[in-house]
């Protein structure tokens, strides 16, 4: 056990006192800070008027469009017709009217714009309520959010004209072109619970694919580690005081350690920044994500599947760069490797939408994708207890088979260099070792 431990503890400083982990785990929050969060503070509260025009042929109706963009922008919602006193944006609009139009006047905005002087104008013909058709010019096609705006405004402007052509007053057409709200009830063997459909979708997918790059990423640097120690004949060193399975064992343990620093780090910087992100998710994708949540079944059973999932892959991963001399032989082995996992993801959306099928039930007891498939069925909708507890049953055994045969293929294929060996000399390896 001393033997293990320090291996474990050689595998943990050694990679941890790097310039590539402290480079990749201590600024890669910062920098996805700086290109995420920073441009979308600055696009989304940003602080100087814009300077817009209504040109139209009928005054009634630019007045009416240049109202729906002011009651948009003040209440900070996707449609101005409800107006609900919704959280407003810093940045503030300054619209003016111009009538009747002309080509001269179109001309006199166009160079405006081209000046500096106006960020955009819209145009609108006489034809406008019957074609449903307008013209937004702007210096750049980056002002898609204005030309949003705009666009919408102009919608329920033409909207109201024509609801009141037909004898419709203004709050009529307010509650005909309202938004309407559905909320979802999500119903399991615990009772019914508010839930969003978004979010419920988008979570676990972000669960699942924080798995699989853990997995696999940390896996393949089992793999660099041996190969690594077996080009520079290291190992023939450290064989002389370990055992070939607690060198295997110090070496998965200490990469998953150094993992799981990782993932604490950057756990730690996004509590940090997470005020700052989920204003601006919320800015942008609004309520949609409002009711997701994680449960504690979900919770505490994440480590659990985590572990599983890369204990699994590790100990194949280890078993290849005993067999291999170089990074392309074991690029050729990696694909057998890593087809399971690249299969969770590809069925992944399927698996959400229903994840008690059959066929999403015997992925979640399959070996080499059950700590995958079954978290993603705990994190949408909590499966039958004895299913989770057969299914870690089934990931155990199955890894102490791994453990059994990849230690042999390890014993063996550390010490052989050369030609790559074939499939009947690695089963002659499991055999006699």
């Amino acid at each position: 056990m001393r033997n293990v431990l320090l291996i474990i503890r050689r595998e943990y400083l050694v990679r941890v006192r790097t310039k590539a982990f402290m480079f990749f785990t201590v600024l890669m929050p910062l920098l996805v800070g700086a290109v995420v969060v920073l441009p979308s503070q600055f696009m989304l509260r940003a602080s100087s008027t814009r300077h817009i025009v209504i040109a139209a042929a009928d005054r009634e109706l630019a007045d009416s469009v240049k109202n729906q963009l002011t009651v948009l922008r003040a209440s900070g919602e996707d449609d101005p017709m409800q107006n609900d006193g919704g959280k407003k944006n810093q940045q503030d609009f300054e619209v003016s009217v111009e009538t009747p139009l002309s080509e001269a006047l179109r001309q006199q905005l166009i160079g405006e714009v081209r000046n500096g002087n106006l960020d955009g104008f819209a145009w609108i013909e006489p034809d406008a309520v019957a074609t449903r058709k307008g013209i937004y010019y702007s210096r750049g096609t980056s002002d898609f959010m204005e030309a949003s705006l705009v666009s919408r405004a102009l919608r329920l402007a033409l909207s109201g004209r024509q609801l009141a052509d037909h004898g419709f007053s203004l709050s009529q057409a307010k509650t005909l072109l309202g938004p309407v709200h559905v909320d979802t009830v999500h119903i399991d063997r615990h009772g019914a619970n508010k839930s969003n459909g978004l979010g419920a979708f988008f979570l676990p997918f972000v669960l699942l694919l924080a798995i699989y790059m853990t997995v696999l990423i940390y896996g393949l640097y089992v793999m660099r580690s041996v190969l690594e120690e077996k080009t520079s004949r290291v190992v023939e060193v450290l064989l002389s005081s370990v055992s070939p399975m607690q060198l295997m064992a110090g070496k998965i343990i200490g990469v998953g350690a150094v993992g799981l620093t990782q993932i604490g780090i950057w756990t730690a910087a996004g509590s940090v920044l997470g005020s700052g992100s989920f204003a601006v998710a919320h800015e942008i994708i609004g309520d949609s994500m409002k009711d997701a949540h994680l449960s504690t079944p979900v919770l505490c059973l994440f480590p659990v599947f985590f572990i599983l999932g890369y204990a699994t892959y590790a100990c194949l991963y280890a078993a290849i760069g005993a067999m291999v001399n170089s990074d392309e032989e074991a690029q050729q082995f990696q694909f057998p490797v890593t087809l399971p996992l690249i299969l969770c993801m590809v069925f992944a959306t399927a698996i959400i939408r229903d994840p008690n099928t059959p066929f999403a039930f015997w992925l979640s007891m399959f070996p080499l994708t059950s700590p995958i498939i079954m978290f993603v069925r705990v994190s949408v909708s909590m499966p039958p207890v004895w299913q989770i507890v057969a299914s870690m049953a089934i990931s155990l055994v199955s890894l102490y088979g791994l453990v059994w045969i990849s230690s042999r293929i390890y014993r063996i294929g550390i010490l052989m260099y050369g030609k790559r060996p074939t499939l009947p000399e690695i089963l002659r390896w499991i055999r006699y070792a």
